[in-house]
């Protein structure tokens, strides 16, 4: 029998490995639809429309090259780009996770198309600079081998 840890836990963004990755998350909840008539005499449903978020902790460092966390961030925070109007910034970009489990030559994912939904930092004095970064999964599950 095997049991996973944090030790088999990987991340990917874009197709690339992020580096110093703390832990990720994901939930999947479904919404049931009610299918109760007049005559009956109990609640019935079927299954409704699914919804599925996420989140990871990375830290933040220096490479000298890139940064993982600085790429992820900078896929929602961003400059404006007009110094004259502050209300003017590009859109957001969406991201494509891919949160895995690696045991040896076996690897278990589910690859996600995700807009991310906040990203925020901390800084706190005896801890390492981290983002919590959250997402809402955009559609259906692209892939998923668990």
């Amino acid at each position: 029998m095997i049991f996973y840890s944090g030790q088999n836990g990987r991340l990917q963004i874009d197709g690339i490995a992020a580096a110093k990755v703390q832990n990720w998350s994901i939930n999947t909840s479904m919404s049931p639809l009610s299918t109760t008539t007049l005559e009956d005499t109990d609640q019935c449903y079927i299954n409704g429309l699914r919804s599925t978020t996420g989140a990871c902790r990375l830290f933040y460092y220096d490479a000298g090259t890139t940064n993982s966390c600085s790429t992820l961030i900078k896929k929602l925070m961003k400059a404006q780009t007009d110094g004259l109007d502050a209300g003017q910034a590009p859109p957001a970009d969406n991201v494509i996770f891919k949160l895995m489990v690696v045991e040896g030559s076996v690897t278990k994912e589910i690859t996600v198309e995700a807009l991310l939904t906040s990203v925020s930092m901390t800084m706190a004095v005896g801890e390492v600079l981290s983002a919590d970064v959250s997402f809402q999964v955009n559609g259906a599950i692209d892939a998923i081998t668990l």
